[in-house]
C-alpha cells in the first residue's frame, strides 16, 4: 500500500465517505488541507491561551503597582 492509498484510506474512514470515486491525487490534496487546518486549529488555541496568561500577568503587574503605592513605596 503506498502513500496515496493509506491517505484516502484515512480520509474515506474516518469523515469523508463523500470522497469516494476521487482521484489520488485529489484525496491527498484534501488530506493535506486537513492536516493544516488541525495545526492552524491548534496554534489558534495556543495564542488564546498564551493571550490569556499574558492578561492575567498584566492584570497582576496592575494590581502589585496599586498595592506598592499604597504603602508608600
Amino acid at each position: 500500500m503506498n502513500v496515496v492509498d493509506r491517505t484516502q484510506y484515512r480520509i474515506d474512514h474516518m469523515r469523508c465517505p463523500a470522497i469516494q470515486g476521487l482521484n489520488s491525487d485529489t484525496v491527498h490534496i484534501l488530506h493535506k488541507s486537513m492536516v493544516e487546518i488541525v495545526h492552524i486549529r491548534r496554534s489558534v488555541e495556543r495564542t488564546r491561551v498564551q493571550v490569556g496568561r499574558s492578561w492575567d500577568a498584566a492584570l497582576d503587574a496592575v494590581l502589585l503597582l496599586d498595592r506598592l503605592r499604597r504603602e508608600g513605596f
